[in-house]
């Protein structure tokens, strides 16, 4: 009995000790590295900001014939040349009718009479380009096309601090490629044609200039006329009345196509 009990002893005391063991290397075991928590900073990940492609500039403008056919307003143009006197006489009856016009400049005769930049523009009209020296734009050659749209761009930032919106070739009434690449290359997006040719740089009687505008004119319309010529400033008041008789308003370029 003492034996058994005496062996008894001996492997209680033995399960204890290696179950101390036992739960003592659990206690100091390193916990696995899914379970560890780290003290180090979060890496952060820097991503450099997307620059944005520089708008690339079109290399042909686009021509422009008329305005919008929905809304009840024509642009009247008149190309800018001739007595200085005859522009601002017909200037002063476009404004007396509370209309606005677009006058789009001859560069030699801007070089000659600067002082129609600011007649022009004080009156609230438009002011844009027609070629330094009117010359027949579709026989140009590519850089004296191009000269041309950027001599009388150079006058009008001279004399109106401004270059304008507004180009229209000289010489044609329809552009061509050449002469659209020649206006983008003097920042110009339009090149400004027409729908209604008031027919008188053909120096014709009144009432034909006068019938050619209203019979063509209808909303949007953009009518070519000239400063330079008497028998405009004989046909305007008609033209003027009958453009309200038709409930069209007269407006600048700017108006009509913004």
């Amino acid at each position: 009995m003492e034996r058994r009990t005496v062996l008894r002893s001996a492997l209680l005391a033995l399960g204890t000790g290696a179950l101390a063991d036992c739960s003592s290397t659990e206690q100091t075991k390193a916990p696995p590295a899914s379970a560890r928590t780290s003290t180090s900073p979060p890496a952060v990940t820097t991503t450099k900001p997307q620059q944005r492609p520089k708008p690339v500039p079109p290399t042909e403008a686009v021509e422009i014939g008329h305005g919008p056919r929905t809304v009840p307003r024509v642009a009247l143009t008149f190309h800018g040349n001739g007595d200085p006197a005859l522009g601002t006489k017909l200037l002063d009856l476009v404004e007396h009718a509370g209309a606005k016009a677009s006058v789009l400049a001859v560069g030699t005769w801007l070089v000659a009479h600067p002082e129609m930049a600011t007649r022009v523009l004080q009156g609230g009209h438009d002011l844009g380009n027609h070629t330094m020296h009117h010359k027949p734009m579709r026989k140009l050659a590519a850089a004296d096309a191009r000269r041309e749209v950027h001599d009388c761009a150079a006058v009008l930032r001279r004399t109106a601090k401004s270059q304008g919106h507004w180009f229209r070739a000289s010489g044609t009434q329809q552009t061509t490629p050449l002469i659209r690449s020649a206006a983008a290359a003097s920042g110009y997006a339009a090149c400004v044609s027409y729908d209604v040719d008031g027919l008188d740089w053909q120096d014709p009687p009144a009432a034909t200039v006068v019938k050619a505008v209203l019979d063509g004119a209808r909303p949007g319309s953009i009518v070519s006329l000239h400063l330079g010529h008497p028998v405009t400033l004989s046909a305007l008041p008609q033209i003027l009345s009958g453009l309200r008789a038709k409930h069209l308003t007269p407006v600048t370029l700017s108006e009509l196509l913004r």
